[in-house]
């Protein structure tokens, strides 16, 4: 903590060795609140004067201190302890004078628009007799057990930087305000520098605080006390109140961080900074601070296992310089100064690819790519979430229901990934060429749709031509997978011509002769009959029969052109000669004359 030292110069009050300066304000004035701030610290009441303005009765993050009552219960510290004291002893039954008997104290700190910090106090006692002096303790960190109703020795816990802020008042006029740190040899500290004779530890490195850094004011008036039960009035020179600018003082430097979390309040028998401490107030718990924070997410999508990819980070103005993060992890950069601070994200390589990078504060925030650049304000807390993506690269193998087929054939094709998301969408093209770079005579074989990975098969396929025919299959890929095609060498279809088979049938029409001789001018008709091969008898209806007339001895024949025999086997002649007056009939045995049918 870095705070102005002043050494002793001209126009000024010295108390016992201490150098003040006098704040120019008063309760009368009402001047304006310290520049960047709206609290009313000058004008000694607990109420709003100015419309916009804050004051005890709407003041944001008010932390009040309450006193044990006073008698025979409050307690005190022991005779003999001084400000550097930090082992005292808590006793009881021994009243604080009148004018150092303390009630009760007010707290409150803000970080306004302009990044300067801004403490405010105000103290209440028991009885108005002069002057008063009181010291509040701002500390880091808490004392254990520590409070209201402790009684015994007590370490107070100290850590170098804590503070001290003096407020002296000489019974009129305005208040002298001041600042000690508490110094360690530890943090490079030496005795000179204490405030006091005393050895390290010690409060030291005194600042007095001017008219533009503080402004205080103690009640000349009767005021109330809103904040307490039943508002009660309180009689002039029983309230005081302060306000600071901590950043204007040089407590809180920009580009610093600086955090207390405990405060008490304690009264000194005199203005001398080595008087004996009498009454106090038991700390309550504050947040006076300008530090921010930087709060750096990871978060991965499809990671097929979440938390076993690392992502390396480097940092501008922060410590440490590189950092890596999993799925879900953070990375926290705490009590950090007003300052530019930058966040690197490593260049991606296959399967992973940045998503996105935001932040939950926009303002004073840059975000080129992956790094960001943000202008940290006084208590800012930003948050900024890297995404990142990791996508599949499947491969698809696919299976022909058939490679070869004879010209007029069908054939279908199924595709199968590999390497895909559990989730895997999009589709499935298949196509077939004619040539094994899949650049000509495209056919479409269907686009299905993949559902959590699973490949449809392709449309069917009839091949109405020989010939070599090459299949593909392309898939599409998703949000989380790459697309994928097969090979087309890999899936070859060979089209071969029809083999024809030969089946032989005699398809005959038969005709037969009848040669009539020996008659005597024969007459008449002459029936030709033909038997089919399951009527071996000639004992059936004909299949073919047909008459002609007779004219004298000699050769006749049928005239058939119309009835064709195909049926296998052996068919049978039964023809007949009727006879006239002059001849008697005559026939041909049955079977007499035939042909055969052999198909082959």
């Amino acid at each position: 903590m870095k705070l102005i030292h002043r050494t002793r110069w001209g126009a000024c009050l010295t108390v016992a060795g201490l150098v003040i300066a006098s704040v120019t304000s008063g309760q009368a004035a009402f001047a304006a609140p310290l520049p960047g701030s709206t609290f009313e610290g000058d004008d000694g009441n607990l109420v709003v004067n100015t419309a916009g303005n804050t004051d005890w009765a709407n003041v944001a993050g008010l932390n009040t201190g309450i006193d044990q009552p006073s008698g025979g219960t409050d307690n005190a510290f022991g005779q003999g302890t001084k400000e550097d004291s930090s082992a005292v002893t808590v006793v009881t039954g021994s009243i604080p004078p009148n004018k150092n008997d303390l009630t009760r104290f007010y707290e409150a700190s803000e970080t306004a628009s302009n990044n300067h910090t801004y403490l405010y106090l105000g103290w209440e006692r028991l009885v108005n007799i002069g002057n008063a002096n009181l010291d509040f303790e701002i500390n880091q960190n808490p004392t254990t057990g520590f409070n209201g109703s402790t009684t015994g020795p007590v370490t107070l816990n100290r850590t170098a930087g804590d503070l001290l802020v003096t407020y002296d008042f000489g019974g009129s006029g305005t208040p002298t305000l001041g600042i000690n740190t508490w110094l360690t040899a530890a943090a490079g500290n030496t005795v000179g520098q204490c405030f006091s004779a005393n050895a390290l530890p010690c409060w030291g490195k005194h600042v007095t605080l001017g008219s533009s850094s503080s402004e205080g004011a103690v009640n000349t008036v009767p005021v109330v006390d809103p904040l307490q039960s039943g508002s009660p009035t309180l009689g002039v020179g029983l309230f005081g109140e302060a306000a600071i600018d901590l950043t204007a003082a040089g407590v809180f430097p920009p580009g610093t961080c600086e955090a207390f979390g405990s405060a008490f309040v304690k009264s000194r028998s005199s203005s001398s900074f080595t008087a004996e401490i009498k009454d106090f107030i038991a700390p309550i718990a504050v947040n006076i601070a300008n530090c921010g924070s930087i709060t750096i997410k990871k978060v991965t999508q499809n990671e097929p296992v979440p938390g076993t990819q690392s992502f390396s980070y480097t940092t501008s103005n922060l410590t440490p310089a590189s950092f890596s993060l999993v799925n879900n992890g953070t990375k926290a950069f705490t009590k950090l100064g007003t300052g530019t601070y930058g966040v690197t994200e490593g260049a991606q390589t296959a399967p992973w690819n940045f998503v996105s990078l935001t932040c939950d504060i926009t303002s004073g925030v840059t975000i080129t790519g992956q790094t960001v650049s943000i202008v940290l304000a006084a208590n800012e807390n930003v948050t900024c979430t890297y995404t990142n993506h990791y996508t599949n690269s499947p491969t698809i193998a696919t299976t022909l229901s058939a490679t070869t087929i004879t010209v007029g054939g069908t054939v279908h094709d199924s595709a199968t990934l590999t390497g895909e998301s559990s989730t895997a969408g999009g589709t499935v093209t298949y196509t077939v060429y004619t040539n094994n770079t899949c650049s000509a005579g495209a056919q479409d074989a269907g686009t299905l749709n993949v559902t959590n990975g699973v490949v449809p098969d392709s449309n069917a396929i009839t091949f109405n031509t020989t010939g070599t025919f090459y299949w593909q299959a392309v898939y599409s890929g998703d949000a989380n997978n790459n697309g994928a095609t097969s090979a087309c060498t890999s899936e070859q279809l060979v089209v071969s011509p029809a083999q024809p088979t030969v089946a032989t049938a005699q398809d005959l029409i038969p005709n037969d002769n009848f040669t009539l001789s020996a008659g005597f001018s024969p007459t008449g008709t002459i029936t030709f009959n033909l038997y089919a091969p399951s009527d071996s008898t000639c004992s059936g209806t004909p299949a073919l029969t047909q008459t002609v007339t007779v004219n004298g001895n000699g050769t006749y024949s049928t005239a058939n052109t119309t009835f064709h025999a195909t049926t296998a086997g052996t068919w049978r002649w039964a023809s007949s000669y009727s006879g006239d007056s002059n001849n008697l009939t005559a026939s041909s045995a049955c079977g007499v004359e035939n042909f055969t049918i052999v198909n082959g």
